[in-house]
């Protein structure tokens, strides 16, 4: 950061880009459910980190920085595509633009029924994700998916830490709530009570 703003160093940008693209990639893809979209993201966040990085305090990292620019870039594109039908992608699409590794090392350390079921889980987790109103799934995302902190989070999105850690709670719990309907273990829950 410091040899881009002081000598205006190209070559330190790429290095910026290349170590957060993926990461912001993965968070685009998660809020807006379409790896177009999530390209578009990345774009649009790093236009405006150029554009902006000049006057970056630290007050926060870098990392918070670039994901509270992904954050108004995604509600952005959401806006300008409420109208418009909307259309989810499998997780799956990550791993294959490579922003998420796999969790298997080799194709031996998989069976293909567990690979069935991995891919099941994804595609239904990402449909429950998008069913999660935008301002409690993006704590979600932030905290459980990125590994931000509580506070990184909300420096993120400019909110208290208390506001964060109620978020995450509510999101948490409508994540359980629609994960049970789809997978039916409400009456298994309740009978362990």
């Amino acid at each position: 950061v410091e040899r881009f703003k002081e000598h205006n160093d190209q070559r330190a940008f790429e290095a910026i880009i290349n170590k957060y693209e993926n990461q912001i990639y993965r968070f685009g893809f998660r809020m807006c459910g379409q790896a177009q979209d999530a390209e578009d993201v990345v774009q649009d966040t790093f236009v405006s980190a150029y554009r902006y990085l000049k006057g970056f305090r630290g007050d926060a990292s870098l990392l918070t920085w670039l994901l509270k620019i992904a954050s108004s870039a995604c509600l952005k594109k959401r806006r300008l595509k409420k109208d418009e039908p909307r259309r989810h992608v499998s997780l799956d699409d990550v791993q294959e633009n490579g922003a998420v590794e796999s969790v298997a090392k080799t194709d031996e350390d998989v069976s293909p029924v567990s690979l069935v079921i991995s891919h099941e889980v994804r595609r239904r987790l990402q449909e429950v994700l998008a069913e999660i109103p935008e301002h409690y799934r993006v704590v979600l995302v932030l905290r459980d998916l990125e590994g931000l902190s509580t506070k990184e989070v909300a420096e993120t999105l400019e909110i208290t830490e208390s506001a964060a850690k109620v978020r995450l709670h509510r999101a948490r719990s409508m994540l359980y709530k629609l994960l049970a309907e789809v997978y039916d273990v409400s009456d298994e829950h309740e009978a362990a009570k």
